[in-house]
């Protein structure tokens, strides 16, 4: 019987997605490579239009439209004329296994999910998920200071909303509060504010926020001018950053925003500035996503942030 494969005569691998065409560590224990990626899929922290808890199959599904023909040669950026991640070895390893029961056990799952992928490679990557997540994540990073950059459409920093202190609104508010973070940095803020206190509280507490308008109307370059994280950086990437306009499948869009060139550029420009550790990315929710466009675009940032982390080996 003759199998599908590529011009090397390799079968092409049919089935499960994993991202990005990456073998699945079906012994994580003993895996191995420069980039792991972790699925979260929980959206019990949602306040508005749940679905994102299936955003890692989501991505999977479109980052296989990205799996490399080429093996190991990895990406012609077009754009830019480059190669990127060329000989990188990736990894999929799996979905955090969360459960229907108290979100602060599944947060302490989580947790210890992203610790143990830490310890298996050298640039972790989640993927969401509501953005609650990113505390929990952003936990198992507790052996070093870091400095937090949050690229979202939404500040993040209430601190109590009906009741609860752990939600995608104020998960920010708790990252804040860990005892080894140093500073968020808030870039795409847009909309009209409710309360007035987490704005204010942000500001208290140092977060340098950069807004949507301002990229829009200055560019780049000029509106993170003064963007300078020092030291160990974890990014967040809440997708409604974008305009709906350009990504619509997400739970809770913001009218205005920038778009995929925009964010690209200042993903780009941020891993010139510092050494990002780890990132997430968080709210494709592809009940929203009828297009497939917003899990494709995701997946592409994917891609470009990890080209700029890391880079081509000969």
């Amino acid at each position: 019987m003759s199998l599908p494969a590529d011009r090397h005569g390799v079968p092409i691998r049919r089935g499960w997605p994993t991202f990005f065409g990456a073998p699945l560590a079906d012994d994580p224990t003993s895996a191995r490579a420069d980039v792991a990626f972790l699925g979260v899929p929980f959206d019990q922290a949602t306040n508005d239009r749940p679905g994102a808890r299936f955003g890692p199959l989501s991505l999977r599904e479109a980052s296989m439209r990205f799996q490399p023909v080429d093996g190991d040669e990895g990406w012609l950026d077009a754009e830019r004329g480059e190669r990127i991640l060329r000989g990188v070895s990736m990894t999929d390893m799996g979905d955090v296994d969360v459960r229907t029961l108290g979100l602060e056990e599944n947060f302490q799952r989580i947790t210890e999910a992203a610790a143990f992928v830490r310890s298996r490679c050298r640039v972790p990557v989640f993927v969401g998920g509501d953005h609650a997540i990113t505390f929990p994540l952003v936990r198992a990073f507790e052996d070093r200071p870091l400095t937090v950059v949050q690229f979202d459409a939404h500040q993040d920093y209430t601190d109590e909303k009906f009741g609860q202190r752990f939600s995608h609104d104020n998960q920010m508010r708790r990252v804040s509060e860990l005892p080894f973070l140093k500073q968020i940095i808030h870039i795409g803020l847009r909309g009209a504010l409710e309360h007035v206190e987490p704005w204010e509280a942000a500001l208290r507490d140092g977060v340098q926020i950069i807004t949507s308008e301002r990229i829009v109307r200055e560019g780049v370059d000029a509106a993170l001018a003064d963007v300078r994280p020092n030291g160990d950086t974890y990014v967040t990437i809440d997708i409604d950053v974008l305009d709906p306009a350009v990504a619509a499948g997400t739970g809770f869009p913001e009218p205005g925003g920038i778009g995929y060139y925009q964010l690209k550029e200042a993903l780009l420009l941020l891993a010139q500035r510092t050494r990002i550790i780890a990132f997430d990315i968080c709210e494709v929710n592809p009940t929203y996503d009828l297009a497939g466009v917003t899990a494709r675009i995701a997946a592409r940032l994917m891609l470009d942030l990890l080209g700029a982390i890391i880079p081509s080996k000969e």
